[in-house]
């Protein structure tokens, strides 16, 4: 008799690799398709193989595969589009598809799961999350993060485990039961995969879609998506808002209230920038939830100072400082970095869109920017959607941040927000974050003339 096979479609270092190994350590057969054979992929091939049963179809994702071989289920991994022609041709023969995170459930369903999504700030979120939880509770870290949730597999036993969660991780939900969910905000985002801004909040929705009356969903009652987001939740509702005195936790006259009292005070937290209010604010109820003490939440908001690559401050140079927010990728993300400086800033942005609106940062471009430097493929379209004078085409992030030193003055702010990705120059967003910083840091102040 033949061995039915899961076939993961699109190998990766990070989600697909950990998740083989799982697999085959349970005698799974697999097959592993990619698009591309590059050597990485080829090597990690050659140590899976010494684990168990693998056909190596890399190179190959044609449907024919379906026809070679008995198919049981089938796992793409959050890159890969669910409208490729194995997928298509999967579902047409009633071949179930589901993503890391369903797998890992469906292992692994004794554990409390937090999950995390919205356009930006996740990553923020869920961290500063899991380390106000891990102060008072045993609790694991994974998913979007770069933790592949697959890496948690040995530890994960009634544990608490908070996931970032992608909008492509969550089309692939079917079971997965957060006991709390979150979603943070919503703006255009990856419309370069997504018909609409409704199917990609079709995506981010599935968060909720297996919770029930014990469950809670955290909203952002700010969000213009609100209405849509919380239409047909079974779970209970809080939410959260920087405007509204009807949220669970709201932000007034730089104070944070819980339940209509006093909480803390905006000073009292670390955090740069009005987003991470509310990204404190979605920490706060979700750790409230899980019964951590106020003392708790208080001391790690008092001491988190956020992530690499996230307003990151990278050094003062005459006066100038610079900050490096690589992970601006989004419209949304850039909008927030623009509104955390009172100082005037010297902007570089660009990269590869992701067929999103830059027009609507216009007004604000004009009041918070002294020049925009552009870089990248989107070099074009920004200049044109942003009118902003005066700009100045970089021919590479080297050439930007000379620039910048060029024109800036004491009391200006040299700020890397691309609002775009960063595939068209770099392998990713920690990449360009990185070479930004090396670039800056070898800037030599006493050779700069005035």
């Amino acid at each position: 008799m033949k061995p039915s096979y899961y076939l993961i479609a699109g190998f990766t270092e990070r989600t697909s690799y950990s998740m083989a190994k799982v697999l085959l350590s349970k005698r799974v057969p697999l097959i592993i398709t990619d698009i591309e054979a590059d050597s990485n992929k080829r090597k990690l091939i050659k140590v899976l193989k010494k684990k168990g049963n693998i056909i190596d179809s890399l190179g190959n994702q044609s449907p024919s595969i379906l026809e070679k071989f008995p198919v049981q289920l089938i796992l793409p991994s959050p890159g890969v589009p669910l409208n490729i022609s194995l997928i298509l041709e999967a579902r047409k023969r009633g071949i179930p598809i589901i993503g890391d995170i369903e797998l890992f459930y469906r292992y692994k369903p004794e554990n409390t799961y937090i999950g995390i999504t919205g356009t930006d700030g996740k990553t923020t979120t869920t961290t500063l999350t899991h380390e106000i939880i891990k102060k008072e509770k045993k609790c694991l870290l994974g998913g979007n993060i770069g933790i592949p949730i697959f890496n948690l597999y040995k530890e994960a036993k009634h544990s608490i485990i908070i996931l970032e969660l992608s909008s492509f991780q969550l089309e692939t939900i079917e079971s997965f039961k957060p006991e709390i969910a979150t979603i943070l905000n919503i703006a255009e985002d990856h419309l370069d995969r997504y018909n609409s801004i409704k199917d990609y909040i079709k995506a981010k929705k599935n968060i909720f879609k297996n919770q029930s009356k014990d469950n809670f969903a955290i909203l952002n009652l700010d969000s213009p998506y609100y209405r849509e987001l919380k239409k047909g939740l079974s779970s209970r509702i809080l939410t959260f808002s920087l405007k509204s005195t009807r949220a669970n936790i709201y932000f007034k006259n730089d104070i944070i209230y819980y339940e209509g009292k006093k909480y803390m005070n905006r000073k009292e937290i670390k955090l740069k920038g009005i987003h991470n209010v509310e990204n404190a604010m979605a920490a706060i109820l979700i750790a409230k939830i899980i019964n951590i003490s106020d003392n708790t939440i208080h001391e790690v908001l008092a001491s988190f100072s956020g992530l690499e690559h996230r307003l990151e401050f990278v050094r003062e140079i005459n006066g100038i400082e610079f900050y490096n927010d690589s992970k601006s990728t989004t419209v949304n993300s850039l909008e927030k970095a623009l509104l955390s400086f009172e100082k005037p800033i010297i902007l570089i942005a660009g990269g590869r869109d992701k067929g999103l609106d830059f027009t609507k940062l216009k007004s604000l471009c004009k009041k918070k920017l002294k020049e925009l430097i552009l870089i990248g493929e989107a070099t074009e379209k920004i200049k044109r959607e942003l009118s902003f004078n005066p700009y100045y085409e970089a021919s590479s992030l080297k050439d930007a941040v000379h620039h910048s030193m060029e024109i800036g003055e004491k009391g200006n702010v040299v700020l890397l927000s691309p609002g775009c990705a960063s595939f068209d120059m770099f392998k990713n967003y920690e990449e360009r974050g990185r070479k930004f910083k090396e670039i800056v840091m070898r800037i030599n102040p006493e050779k700069i003339m005035k």
